[in-house]
């Protein structure tokens, strides 16, 4: 999992270009950042990246770290009032995505057995539709209706168990809002 200069870095690019995305018809948007050595690619600007980076920020970080993360957070949250029905907007269409792909990926996993080597990667976009739904700013019934109705299908082969993300990012993301990140299915097919 990604380093908080990872997250810090992300978060810098997608604050700069936030003001030309928000008003786009775009849903994902190249940043032009590399990162840190050893990380992987940047993924494009979303709502719900930006908001994942900031989620993976909640973990105790070192004092200079935690002054740029709050210094961040203060300016999303001044561009968020700035364009706040574009922001809607764009939260509302990433969340429509993020829960369909989680269905499309639960009932693959009912299928096939073999799905169930993916989850680890395929909860990402569980984590988002959540992160995006407690935005406050997407409130679509059917997308929310939709992510209970995967979740139904996953609790049915539920196996709770240690965090399966790395470690460090336990703290950010705690076990009763992310039960699903805490286990993974027994079983797919």
């Amino acid at each position: 999992m990604p380093t908080p200069e990872y997250d810090l870095r992300y978060w810098e690019a997608a604050l700069e270009e936030l003001e030309a995305y928000l008003p786009s018809p775009e849903l994902f948007w190249n940043l032009d950042v590399a990162p840190p050595p050893g990380e992987p690619a940047y993924p494009p600007l979303t709502v719900g990246n930006l908001l994942l980076a900031r989620q993976r920020l909640q973990r105790p970080l070192p004092p200079e770290l935690e002054a740029r993360r709050a210094a961040l957070e203060q300016r999303l949250q001044d561009l968020i009032a700035q364009w706040r029905a574009n922001w809607r907007r764009k939260a509302a269409k990433e969340l429509e995505m993020r829960a369909r792909l989680w269905a499309q990926y639960m009932d693959e996993c009912a299928q096939s057995q073999a799905e169930a080597a993916y989850y680890p990667s395929e909860v990402r976009n569980r984590v988002l539709a959540d992160l995006l739904m407690h935005e406050g700013e997407a409130d679509l019934p059917a997308a929310a209706e939709l992510v209970a109705y995967a979740d139904t299908r996953l609790r049915a082969r539920f196996e709770p168990g240690p965090f399966i993300w790395d470690a460090e990012l336990a703290p950010a993301f705690p076990q009763p809002r992310f039960w699903y990140l805490y286990g993974r299915p027994s079983h797919c097919g």
